[in-house]
């Protein structure tokens, strides 16, 4: 230590400036500065930022090399592919949005919140403990795919359209093919290194949907963070299968050995499901735990990697992407990552995977969301989940919204 003290008497600039230095990082730590710098100021290089960053949890997401390889390189993308993408499709002007699921906008609107047509649910509230786990409250999907107080939406805007869902005479050799619009807002102004506002949202790919009963999940897996997870605890879906866990990030969907495989009794992962086992639908919801890991450009890419994955191991696969549910308005209003925003900037960037033909895009938003498109306060007990009974509305709308080839 004298050696120190001598040395710094002969250096006394030098011993000025790591002076100066101690004091200034002593007062941020302080005033508690220096943790939101580090959170709200990460390095603008994607893949490190993916590293520096925290998920929900708090923790930092443990991201395979493999999957940040993969996210450095293009090279397993021919040149100019874009796989399953779809033409930008508008729909709408630009302009204030008066509502963020507004009639006539190719949503769900006869399903929306207030228009009356689920006199059925309104009631839901009444029946929670408000402990948000009675798996009682899920309704029977059989009874949900008949229910025939909800029409259709898709259904509806073909009569507007006049097609009525059918094809033309002498265009019965053209494969149906689904369009994923979008319906543009004013933007808001951000100053995030995770997301910027698209000004449009993402509206459910316009297809002939057929419902169906629940015989169809016979060969359906849902592969998801704790949304699904609340989907496989509180659908009725007890044929289908599902790769659910809490916390799970698409950085680590495929590799994570959460599952137990039937066969062997060992804990395996999705990839290793999906090249054993042999699946017609996949249901893909995830993203919730991504919002403040990397930015959104960086996200879309680890998304399209797994999607290339599904396709690869699974060809004859139909695969629904489905939106990240939205969060409450008030966790969405004093949130800087875990906002409504930036939900909807994931949600539009992962839409434009959807191509119509084997990939599809479904918004169950505007069932379980308000006018201005937060997740309604008495629909959830964290600002986050929801309640247990209000999962049968999800399930209904998957039912109303099936690809049968």
């Amino acid at each position: 230590m004298r050696k120190i003290l001598k040395w710094l008497k002969k250096c006394p600039l030098l011993a000025m400036l790591l002076m100066t230095w101690a004091f200034l990082t002593l007062y941020t730590l302080s005033q508690g500065k220096l943790a939101y710098a580090l959170s709200n100021r990460p390095l603008q290089n994607p893949v490190f930022t993916a590293l520096l960053d925290k998920n929900a949890g708090g923790d930092e997401l443990d991201i395979p090399d493999s999957v940040l390889a993969d996210l450095e390189s293009e090279t397993d993308l021919a040149d100019g592919e874009k796989p399953y993408g779809s033409a930008e499709t508008d729909s709408g002007a630009d302009g204030d949005q008066a509502s963020r699921h507004p009639e006539g906008s190719g949503t769900e609107a006869d399903d929306s919140n207030g228009s009356g047509t689920e006199a059925d649910d309104s009631n839901d509230s009444n029946s929670s403990n408000g402990d948000g786990a009675e798996k009682g409250g899920a309704a029977d999907p059989e009874t949900a795919a008949t229910d025939t107080q909800e029409p259709d939406g898709e259904r509806l805007q073909a009569e507007k359209d006049g097609t009525d869902g059918k094809e033309a005479d002498g265009d019965f050799s053209e494969p149906e093919v689904g369009v994923t619009k979008y319906k543009k807002y004013k933007k808001v102004k951000t100053d995030s290194p995770y997301y910027s506002d698209p000004g449009k949202y993402a509206l459910t790919t316009t297809y002939n949907y057929q419902k169906v009963k629940k015989d169809y999940f016979d060969d359906a897996v849902f592969i998801g963070d704790s949304r699904t997870v609340g989907m496989q605890d509180y659908s009725g879906l007890d044929n289908a299968t599902f790769f659910a866990k809490t916390g799970l990030n698409v950085y680590q969907a495929l590799d994570d050995e959460f599952i137990t495989d039937p066969e062997s009794g060992k804990n395996v992962s999705v990839s290793y499901m999906l090249q054993h086992y042999r699946y017609k639908k996949i249901y893909f919801m995830i993203g919730i735990n991504e919002l403040g890991t990397g930015n959104t450009q960086t996200f879309q890419k680890a998304y399209g990697r797994v999607l290339r994955k599904f396709r690869a191991w699974q060809p004859d696969a139909v695969i629904y992407i489905q939106g990240i549910i939205a969060v409450s308005k008030s966790r969405s209003e004093t949130d800087p990552i875990f906002n409504n925003i930036n939900i909807n900037d994931k949600n539009v960037a992962i839409s434009e995977f959807a191509n119509g033909i084997d990939v599809f895009y479904l918004d169950v938003n505007p069932l379980v969301t308000d006018d201005e498109g937060n997740l309604k306060a008495d629909y959830t007990f964290d600002e986050i989940h929801m309640y247990a009974q209000y999962y049968k509305r999800w399930t209904r709308f998957l039912m109303k919204h099936a690809v049968v080839r």
